[in-house]
């Protein structure tokens, strides 16, 4: 029995769409945005795959930039997070243990995921929690100097 794909269709499609604009524009050098995979606009995901984007939500206030990271079924140890002054990427391998009365199986689920942030941060002063499964990231914006009129003489 064939496993049944969601994305059959959409995936004919976009082949579909690329020979098209290939041959329109000539070469094979054409990339075709997918809305529908990933979480973000244009980012492609395979849904076959183990690795996962995982949803995020970037907030800003005055003096910092908060992002949050869902990552259920995570601990702590799972996580790796690296910070940059304009970036944060995030990597998370989670170990799955299911058992039945005849069997034992594994997995591991992978979650990745680089983000822009919105303005320059203190990568030295990042905060990290994470509780029941959602991951808080607190970063520090630096603060650009003000513009100051000078007088010419």
């Amino acid at each position: 029995m064939k496993k049944m794909d969601p994305f059959d269709d959409v995936n004919k499609f976009e082949k579909l769409m690329k020979s098209m604009l290939e041959g329109l524009f000539g070469g094979s050098s054409v990339n075709v945005i997918t809305p529908f995979r990933g979480a973000g606009f244009g980012q492609k995901q395979n849904f076959n795959s183990e690795e996962r984007e995982p949803l995020t939500d970037i907030f800003e206030t005055k003096d910092e930039v908060i992002v949050t990271i869902e990552l259920p079924g995570a601990s702590k140890n799972d996580i790796e997070l690296n910070a940059s002054s304009n970036g944060l990427e995030i990597i998370a391998s989670i170990k799955q243990v299911s058992v039945n009365e005849n069997s034992r199986s594994s997995s591991i689920r992978k979650f990745k995921k680089y983000m822009g942030l919105p303005a320059e941060v203190d990568a030295d002063t990042v905060k990290a929690k994470y509780h029941n499964g959602i991951l808080e990231v607190k970063l520090k914006k630096i603060k650009k100097p003000k513009s100051k009129k000078v007088k010419i003489q």
